[in-house]
């Protein structure tokens, strides 16, 4: 049975991911890491190895600008499918924005009321 290390909330969102002029997707984040996936477009995507340094940088649309990170690669998820990374280097900014995100996400999902 798998553990799950995680101490931060995390959230589906697909966000673009620019990296060595390639385009990814992320599949969820956390203001501690994220899981880019193997996309539709590059099913032919080269995992880095475990343990390599990753620097990319997230395209958040008319949110905000693009935002550089650097992290670690820690897994390649069930099968291959795309890379954990663990954010090494992120501007605390970047961290409050997404912890903003992911609080403001969370309250409308649980906290929401159904209009009918």
């Amino acid at each position: 049975m798998l553990t799950d290390k995680r101490s931060n909330q995390r959230i589906d969102w697909g966000i673009l991911v620019h990296h060595n002029h390639k385009r990814m997707m992320t599949r969820d984040i956390s203001e501690q890491g994220c899981f880019i996936k193997k996309c539709e477009w590059d099913k032919d995507m080269t995992l880095l190895p475990i343990g390599s340094e990753v620097e990319f940088s997230f395209d958040f649309l008319n949110t905000v600008n693009y935002i550089d990170v650097t992290g670690i690669v820690v897994h390649h998820g069930k099968n291959g499918e795309g890379m954990g990374i663990c954010f090494k280097k992120i501007d605390e900014r970047v961290k409050e924005f997404i912890g903003m995100y992911l609080s403001d996400y969370l309250q409308e999902v649980f906290f929401h009321e159904p209009t009918f």
